[in-house]
């Protein structure tokens, strides 16, 4: 681990900068949408048009890398997105803010789809589970320390866009390095979303439920809580120790997964979730909430990052750029779903049927990849 933060510390710094101002900064959209008493309608709007960008910011960046580079690719996406979180500050019309967050979703996405196809471009297949790993880590790293700049919030929330604009502008300067070596991009090879998933079914599939699980506890989360009627300092500590033990299991899952079969590794994350989700069920109390927290987000955070070196395993050098598109809309995909379907759930069943729906896709994935294992490892 410490070759590969010799190596990429650029891009991992860089990384680091822009996810502490996105976290500060979506959290101040939602924030403060509410205080300027935004109709429900548009508010939504406002937090929804973010996937909707992120789609489009996933598609674009491979033709964006193709006829420029990786780092320049990684740059301009950086620099649209401190420039639209500047909008942010600058205007309170709320149609302004949906298409400044549509933007600003394209920009961030289409950054990320750039850095995960310049890490599988030039890592080996040996490393690329714990490369992953350290990339998640960084990224949740960056997002909680963007959390808790937000009990700054007194200076001003226009102050605070500002700041959050400067920060991701300033990690572009970490891109422009010449510390890394630039792939060698050979001629780009089409692979469409059917075909990546035909090839790589389970590690498709786990990013889905990556997304899925990411959604469903951050997004899903602090509603549930509400519902069961926690205290403020209850749900703070509840998602801190989703966060911190998802944190902490990145590392180690990453070097499972790059000294045995992904699919075993894959199996112990979903069934140790699974299992995770049910104690609420089965008995109520605080301290069963805390120790779901802390199994679950150890048990579902790794699951992107060992499932894109599941998927890149199998695939060509020249299909990964593409592929690195593909693979982020696969998390989107799960990452809409899961708020629709939980909020469904929850109302049919109440807060179990909450942690019930995170249990069963669990389990279900579990029991696929038990049964993959009777086909040999792809190579």
């Amino acid at each position: 681990m410490v070759q590969i933060l010799r190596n990429w510390w650029p891009v991992f710094a860089g990384l680091l900068l822009v996810q502490m101002g996105n976290g500060l900064s979506g959290s101040l959209i939602s924030i403060a949408g509410e205080a300027r008493s935004f109709a429900p309608y548009l508010q939504g709007l406002v937090l929804s048009s973010f996937f909707a960008g992120s789609v489009a910011g996933a598609a674009a960046a491979p033709f964006v890398i193709r006829r420029t580079s990786h780092a320049f690719a990684a740059v301009a996406f950086t620099i649209a997105l401190a420039v639209t979180t500047l909008g942010f500050a600058l205007f309170d019309d709320p149609w302004v803010w949906v298409v400044t967050r549509l933007v600003a979703g394209a920009a961030i996405t289409g950054m990320f789809t750039t850095v995960e196809s310049w890490l599988n471009l030039s890592i080996a297949d040996s490393i690329r589970g714990r490369v992953f790993s350290m990339y998640i880590l960084i990224q949740l790293s960056g997002l909680a320390s963007g959390q808790l700049l937000i009990s700054a919030r007194a200076v001003g929330e226009d102050v605070l866009f500002v700041f959050s604009a400067f920060v991701i502008g300033l990690s572009a300067l970490a891109y422009r390095t010449e510390r890394i070596e630039h792939p060698v991009v050979e001629a780009p090879r089409h692979i469409s979303f059917t075909q990546m998933i035909a090839r790589a079914p389970m590690g498709s599939l786990c990013i889905a439920l990556s997304g899925f699980s990411w959604a469903g506890l951050m997004a899903s989360g602090p509603a549930t809580l509400q519902m069961m009627g926690l205290s403020d300092v209850d749900k703070s500590l509840f998602m801190a120790l989703a966060v911190l033990s998802g944190m902490a299991s990145q590392l180690p899952a990453g070097w499972l997964a790059d000294h045995f079969d992904r699919r075993v590794v894959l199996l112990g994350l979903s069934a140790g979730a699974a299992l995770a989700a049910l104690l609420p069920v089965v008995a109520a109390g605080s301290l069963l909430l805390f120790a779901f927290a802390v199994l679950f987000g150890a048990a579902t955070f790794p699951l992107y990052a060992v499932g894109v070196a599941r998927v890149s395993e199998v695939l060509h050098q020249s299909e990964r750029t593409a592929a690195s598109a593909w693979m982020i809309i696969v998390f989107d995909i799960g990452a809409v779903i899961a708020p629709l379907a939980l909020a469904t759930s929850s109302a049919a069943l109440g807060a179990s049927g909450y942690f019930i729906l995170l249990a069963v896709p669990q389990a279900i994935y579990a029991l696929a990849t038990l049964a993959s294992l009777s086909r040999p490892r792809p190579r």
